[in-house]
Parts: C-alpha cells; sequence; structure tokens
C-alpha cells in the first residue's frame, strides 16, 4: 500500500468509520498496526516490542480499526456492472449480462480438537470454506465467511442466496461458476466430462473440436478472474495463508476485512506490483499458429488400420465387462429394516473402536461391514460395493437435509413417531426450493435419525459461524446500543468506539435497506441476559469484603496507638524513678531497663503512688520483685 492510499485510509476511517484516536495512540499508529499483522500475520508479542506498546494496547486497537473497517464494506465493496452486447473484452464479450464470477476457497484456521471433524476439508486441512464474488475487475462483490470446510461449495452458495441480507442476483443476469455449482439461473457452470482448466488447454496445445469444448474453454478464460483475485489476496495478506490465534468469529471477520482492504488498494493504487507477479492468461480463443490442421480429404489406409484397431479395443472391453459381472453392478437391491438396523449398528461399532477420523471413516471400514453383515445375515448378497456404500451415501444425505431443517425455524422431530414436524405448508415449500433432496420427505418415518446423529453428526457442518458484512455490522451497532445504555455486551465482545449521530446516519444509510429490519438471529441468543440476582450476590459479597476491612484496620489502628503510648512512657520511666529515689546514676539506668523491657511492669509502675513507686524500685533492686531474675 503507497503513502497516499495510507492516508486516505485512515482518513476515511476516522470521519466515516468513527476511529477516534486515544491520549496515546494515535489514529496513523493503530493503522499502522493493524496492517502490519494482517500483511505480515506478525504475533502479538512482536508487534508490541515493534511499536513499543502493551499486548493489551495492540489487542485493543486492533479490534477497533477492524470493527470501524467492517461498518464501512458497503462504501468499500463494488457494484458489478453487467456486460453488455458492445463488450470489446476478447474474454468477457461472449457472456453478454453477465456480471463477474464466484467461487470458494479454503483459509487456514485453528478451532477446537472437538471441532476439527466439521473443519476439515477434501483435501485433509482444517480451514473455513469462503465464498467471494466479484466482478470482471477482480473487485470483491459479497463475501460470506464461517462456514466449516467439510460444507460443500454449493451448500454455502444456497445459504448465501436464502440470507435475509444475502447475495442478490438480478433477473437477467448472471455470474460465472465451476461445475461444482448447479448450473441454473443466475449461475453459469461449464459442461461437465469436457476438458475446462486452463492448465489443460495449455498443455495438450489442440484447439477445441466441438461446441461444448470451445465454450468450456471461453468459460474457463474469464471465470479465472475469481482464482486470481484469491491469488491476490493470500498473497499481500499473510495471515489467510497459515492459522492465526484469533477466535474462530475474529478470523472470519479478519478474512472479510483483508477483502475490503483488497478492493480499497485496487481503486485507490493506479498501479499494484502484486498484480504484476501472477500470470495472466492467454486471452486468444485458440492457439491456430501452433496447431496443424487437416488441408485435405481423403482415404488413408493408416487411418483405416487405426480405426480398426480402435473399434476392436471397444467390443473386446465390453465382452469383457459383461463376462466380469459389471452389469449387475447396475442392479438395485431393496434393503430391509433388519438390514438397515443392522448396518447402522455396525457403524455405530465402528464409531466406538476408534474407526472414524476427523475426515470420516477409515480406509477398509467398507469391507468391515460387509463381514459384519455377512455375520448377521448368513448367505447375504449384500457387498461393500455398491450395496453399503450406496447406502451409506444416501443416509449422509438424508441425515444433511433432516439436520438442516432442524435448524431453521418452524422445523421439529417428533421422536415418538420419527417423522419431521412443519409449522407450517408455506414453510416447507420455502424450504423444498433450497433443497431437491427433501421434496418427498415429509410424511416418511426416519427411525434411523438418532443413530445417524451418532453416525454422522460431528462431521455436518453447522454454518453456526457463517456471517455476512451487513450481519457483522448488525451486531456491532446492537453492542454500540447496549454500550450507550448500560447495558452488557457480548460475552468475550471486545469494545467497540461509539459513532456520534451523524457519523452513525451517514454509516447506516450506506448500509443495506433491509439490514435494520431483520438482524441475525444467532447472534441475538449468544447475548447474555442482566440478572438481578447475579448483582445482588455481588453486592452482599463486597457489603462482607468491606465489614472485615473495616474491622481489621480497627484492630490494626488499635495495635498502632497501643505501641505509640507505651513509646511515650518508657521515655518518662527514668525521670519518674529519680523523683523518687536517691539512687546512685547505674543502679537508675538498671532498673529502668528491668522496668521498660515488661510493658506489664511499665504499667503497674506508673499506676502507683510515689511511695509505691519508690518500693517497687527497692524491690526489684533486692530482688524480691515476682518475675525478676536476681542480678549477679
Amino acid at each position: 500500500m503507497c503513502r497516499n492510499a495510507f492516508g486516505r485510509l485512515w482518513y476515511i476511517l476516522e470521519n466515516v468509520g468513527g476511529l477516534s484516536s486515544t491520549k496515546n495512540v494515535q489514529i496513523t499508529e493503530q493503522v499502522a498496526i493493524f496492517l502490519s499483522i494482517l500483511a505480515h500475520h506478525k504475533k502479538n508479542v512482536v508487534v508490541k516490542h515493534d511499536f513499543k506498546r502493551s499486548g493489551y494496547t495492540i489487542s485493543t486497537h486492533f479490534n477497533n480499526v477492524l470493527n470501524a473497517l467492517l461498518k464501512l464494506h458497503t462504501l468499500f465493496l463494488v457494484k458489478p456492472v453487467r456486460i453488455e452486447e458492445h463488450c470489446t473484452n476478447d474474454r468477457w464479450k461472449w457472456f453478454q449480462g453477465c456480471l463477474g464470477a464466484l467461487d470458494g476457497t479454503y483459509i487456514p484456521l485453528r478451532v477446537a480438537q472437538k471441532d476439527k471433524g466439521r473443519y476439515r476439508n477434501r483435501k485433509g486441512d482444517i480451514s473455513t470454506n469462503v465464498l467471494a464474488v466479484c466482478d470482471i475487475n477482480m473487485n470483491y462483490v459479497y463475501m460470506l465467511c464461517g462456514w466449516e470446510g467439510s460444507a460443500a461449495d454449493n451448500r454455502v452458495l444456497k445459504d448465501a442466496i436464502t440470507r435475509a441480507n444475502g447475495f442478490r442476483i438480478p433477473d437477467g443476469n448472471y455470474y460465472l461458476c465451476d461445475s461444482g455449482y448447479t448450473n441454473g439461473q443466475g449461475f453459469l457452470a461449464p459442461y461437465r466430462g469436457v476438458r475446462y482448466h486452463i492448465q489443460e488447454w495449455n498443455s495438450q496445445r489442440t484447439p477445441p473440436q466441438n461446441a461444448h469444448e470451445l465454450f468450456n474453454k471461453v468459460h474457463a478464460k474469464a471465470r479465472n478472474v475469481i482464482e486470481r483475485s484469491f491469488a491476490l489476496l493470500k498473497g499481500r495478506w499473510a495471515i489467510l495463508r497459515s492459522n492465526s490465534f484469533y477466535p474462530v468469529q475474529a478470523q472470519n471477520r479478519i478474512i472479510m476485512g483483508c477483502g475490503l482492504l483488497h478492493n480499497f488498494i485496487r481503486t485507490e493504487m493506479p498501479y499494484d506490483p502484486l498484480e504484476a507477479e501472477i500470470p495472466e492468461v492467454d486471452d486468444q480463443i485458440s492457439d491456430d499458429n501452433d496447431v496443424a490442421f487437416i488441408d485435405q480429404v481423403e482415404p488413408s489406409q493408416q487411418w483405416s488400420n487405426w480405426r480398426e484397431n480402435l473399434a476392436t479395443n471397444m467390443m473386446n472391453r465390453m465382452r469383457g465387462g459383461v463376462a466380469n459381472g459389471s452389469a449387475s453392478k447396475n442392479c438395485r437391491r431393496c434393503w430391509t429394516a433388519e438390514e438397515e438396523k443392522a448396518l447402522a449398528d455396525a457403524m455405530k461399532d465402528l464409531v466406538v473402536r476408534g474407526y472414524k477420523a476427523d475426515n470420516g471413516f477409515k480406509s477398509g471400514y467398507q469391507n468391515m461391514l460387509e463381514q459384519a453383515m455377512m455375520q448377521a445375515f448368513t448367505g447375504t448378497t449384500l457387498k461393500a460395493e455398491p450395496h453399503i456404500n450406496s447406502r451409506i451415501t444416501v443416509w449422509r444425505k438424508n441425515y444433511a437435509s433432516i439436520s438442516t431443517m432442524l435448524t431453521r425455524s418452524g422445523f421439529g422431530f417428533n421422536s415418538t413417531t420419527n417423522m419431521i414436524t412443519v409449522e407450517s405448508q408455506e414453510v416447507w415449500d420455502n424450504y423444498i426450493k433450497t433443497d431437491s433432496n427433501a421434496r418427498n420427505m415429509r410424511f416418511k418415518t426416519w427411525p434411523l435419525f438418532g443413530d445417524w446423529v451418532e453416525i454422522f453428526g460431528k462431521d455436518r457442518a453447522t454454518e453456526e459461524g457463517a456471517e455476512g458484512f451487513a450481519d457483522v455490522v448488525q451486531q456491532l451497532f446492537n453492542k454500540d446500543a447496549n454500550l450507550e445504555q448500560g447495558k452488557d455486551v457480548e460475552e468475550g465482545g471486545d469494545y467497540i468506539p461509539v459513532f456520534n449521530n451523524s457519523q452513525f446516519d451517514e454509516v447506516q444509510s450506506m448500509s443495506f435497506s433491509n439490514a435494520n429490519t431483520s438482524g441475525s438471529s444467532k447472534s441475538d441468543k449468544r447475548k447474555r441476559k442482566v440478572v438481578d440476582e447475579n448483582d445482588d450476590r455481588f453486592i452482599d459479597l463486597m457489603s462482607s469484603f468491606c465489614d472485615k476491612t473495616d474491622n481489621r484496620l480497627g484492630d490494626i489502628s488499635i495495635r498502632i496507638g497501643f505501641e505509640h503510648d507505651a513509646s511515650m512512657s518508657r521515655k518518662t520511666v527514668f525521670e519518674a524513678i529519680g523523683e523518687v529515689t536517691s539512687l546512685d546514676m547505674e543502679s537508675m539506668i538498671m532498673v529502668s531497663q528491668l522496668i521498660v523491657n515488661n510493658t506489664k511492669n511499665m504499667d503497674l509502675f506508673f499506676s502507683l503512688p510515689n511511695n509505691g513507686r519508690k518500693t517497687m524500685v527497692k524491690m526489684i533492686l533486692e530482688g524480691k520483685f515476682p518475675g525478676k531474675e536476681t542480678s549477679a
């Protein structure tokens, strides 16, 4: 980031985002601390050494800058421009009405041991699945963070579409996406089973052979914009390339902040040196100069022999497949209730015995299930492939649908009838629009759902940490309102600077129109309730502590006063002895020392009249005074 961009950034954060200087730390230093942590992924102990600040100061200002940045998401996120017919860009001119591209990417996270199963992605890494949408210039339009790494890309996209403040696509427009998403209205996916990725085209040097291949090649070159944006994002912010020690929610918001800064840098800096390091793909549709084409049509004995060999190989492979019984794999088999229960019990037994890892069951578990089924049903024809594998796949899909329903409002599960309960037909109709697998599940019984929870429960992504920019800003505004009213904030929450009225209105006017109508329902559940009983208990405890402290201080003051009085009495013993006797100096000093060494003797001496004092001195000299050892 250049100096001019840095200056504009802290100016916007101060005047629009509500960030303010403190007594010892100016805004420029706060922003520098924030950018230093993101760009270099420095630990708190390193940053506090670099800026000569305490760890608490570093953490506080990092959170303040991050929250102020997220509140400006409507200012930094771009509004996409559709491709028109007169577009001259060779990469995009084929896609009239397109707004950009979208895809998911994995960002490493550090989570608790019990949550690693849900966050382990298909590559075996612990991460979060981030959905990002960008325009043709690699500027982000929308981001959804917080989904566990085990969640499929299409599932994350469905959640983004159905959110109150989620992803919106105008009618007649669409985004490019890869084959991991559904090819439907608003989303244009490539043909499956046909060459697609740019590496395949660059390595094979073969032009498209049909319309499907041509479409896939043009589609891949255009959709590559989202891959390049991910490369820029992770290349610029090192905190996205490795695990960090922040809480999961903070890590998700850091990802959002990096996306906003990515847009800001691309908008404010005329030249981005990091972008030049990412190789640009070839914009040409074909490589005609490097490929030799057939320029005549005539018979060839060599080509005829090759075709004959190919046909012969096809026939031999087909006959061999039938002889090996491959056709039997296509036969469907109906499972009985007893067989399904036995399979579920066998899978639960494997879970108890430790054959289930974070990313699923260990290798060879299907063969163990096949042996268990053969022991339970002698002579059964159930095999690991395809019967058991197919049944487990169906179970996973059904469990995913039911568990997702139970997270939505209006759904429940009757453990007596083992059926799904729905509040109304409208709730059901709205849900099946996003989950086609659930269309025929409403009036069926699911007696194995409890077993599925034990088998698949910990592997299922729950979306509990997923949140978009509007959700985050709504939570931050709620925190500000609670602070102004003197209420408690969320548990573990950081202090959020309160906007003045003009700044609040300015930022809120830039937010989505429906941001104030429906906040995140999940955030409300995490609010702490103000409980009067806890306050009373605290007051009683402090009152008891103060009473004990007062008594203790009283005892201490009495002791201090007694010692002071005793000290003053010691100073007058010698004079009092001289007034009642005519002893020599040596005898007076000896008697004085014996009296002042014992506080009780000293009290007795001063309580006696002059005659009594004289008698006491005489008894001490003659060794008749009780408790006195006779001097030599």
